[in-house]
């Protein structure tokens, strides 16, 4: 998969297709999981090939929600875009509110923990059930609840994010 393009957010990704008639599983991202049918047009990814698409039409399918694009019309053609990733630009998001950060731009932020010991850096996101994990990436993979107890601070102009974590966690 190539890499986001300068000013492009992954917002989620495709799954499987949900019935016969082109609607595709979703795995959103957002927060509100459906507020991602409300950013404009998709940048629908796989591999090097990347499809613009629009949100005709949108309900929830268990955990995630499933949408119709324009275009797809066939299971087939949901079949193909399964494991894509769904990106936008990041001028169709909303406004952040003072203090509020996208996801997206933890990513790549070197992680330390109270004590400034470094713990790797931010390597992608698990959705759980419960909340969401951070993956840092570095000598080793770890697994870290984002939850406010663990999340301290996060200093974007300084590429770090400062956890509550010990090391040999």
């Amino acid at each position: 998969m190539t890499a986001p393009r300068a000013g492009e957010v992954v917002l989620g990704r495709v799954g499987a297709p949900h019935g016969v008639q082109g609607w595709l599983r979703v795995f959103s991202y957002t927060d509100p999981p459906g507020a991602i049918a409300n950013c404009g047009e998709w940048n629908v990814v796989r591999g090097t090939e990347v499809r613009r698409a629009r949100v005709l039409e949108t309900k929830r399918a268990g955990q995630a929600i499933a949408v119709r694009l324009q275009g797809i019309d066939t299971r087939e053609a949901a079949q193909a875009l399964t494991g894509a990733e769904i990106r936008v630009d990041r001028a169709a998001l909303p406004a952040l509110a003072p203090g509020e950060v996208y996801w997206h731009d933890l990513l790549g932020l070197e992680a330390v923990n109270r004590e400034g010991q470094p713990l790797g850096r931010v390597m992608g996101f698990l959705e759980m059930p419960a909340h969401p994990v951070l993956v840092l990436g570095g000598e080793r993979e770890r697994l870290v609840p984002l939850v406010p107890e663990r999340l301290l601070a996060i200093d974007l102009a300084a590429g770090r994010v400062t956890l509550e974590w010990h090391p040999d966690d």
